[in-house]
């Protein structure tokens, strides 16, 4: 699991600019989500936020190349040991414990595996098929893996499917080149797409 999102800090500011999740969903992009530590996470915060804020939805999309590991995903059953970074009040509102003592394992709550929508996808591919703009794409230490070239094209291709005034969170070693991309920065691995 992650720790609980800086997105979550912008959310108000996204909604006050652009009204994203207030008429219309909030999108989230998690790329390269892996066995889903990462999307139900989101999720969850996502969920507590909706609840002092009535009119707020939001979904978010999973993608990884990998079939395997998006079918452990599917399932939403992790170990116990790995949800250790989840709050405490958010592991109480949305994990289940195994009613068998003898596996530690624990299952996200229905509530919010229905807000995460998992879907094979390669990042290489020329394009995405994804039909909606992006208000938040999570792309965190994705791009160390491709050389020069193809990180460019990759961050080009991220940009258009983000909305203006959305966010891209990138990891902390992966920087972005803000005078090639219409982004700014606001914070390390933080950036925000403007009109350029």
């Amino acid at each position: 699991m992650i720790e609980t999102p800086d997105a979550i800090q912008n959310v108000p500011a996204l909604l006050a600019a652009h009204g994203p999740g207030l008429g219309k969903n909030l999108m989230v992009w998690c790329c390269a989500s892996s066995r889903g530590h990462k999307p139900y996470t989101l999720a969850m915060v996502l969920n507590d936020f909706s609840r002092t804020c009535s009119k707020f939805d939001f979904s978010v999309l999973a993608t990884d190349i990998s079939s395997r590991v998006l079918d452990i995903a599917i399932k939403g059953v992790y170990d116990a040991g790995e949800i250790d970074p989840v709050p405490m009040e958010l592991r109480k509102k949305y994990l289940l414990k195994n009613k068998d003592k003898t596996k530690r394992l624990v299952r996200i709550v229905p509530e919010a595996i229905r807000k995460v929508r998992l879907q094979h996808l390669n990042l290489m591919d020329p394009d995405f098929g994804i039909h909606r703009k992006m208000d938040i794409i999570f792309c965190r230490n994705v791009i160390i893996y491709f050389d020069r070239e193809t990180t460019e094209k990759l961050l080009v291709k991220l940009c258009d499917q983000l909305i203006p005034g959305g966010f891209i969170f990138m990891g902390h070693s992966e920087l972005l080149d803000c005078t090639m991309l219409p982004l700014i920065s606001l914070a390390p691995a933080i950036y925000q797409k403007v009109n350029r």
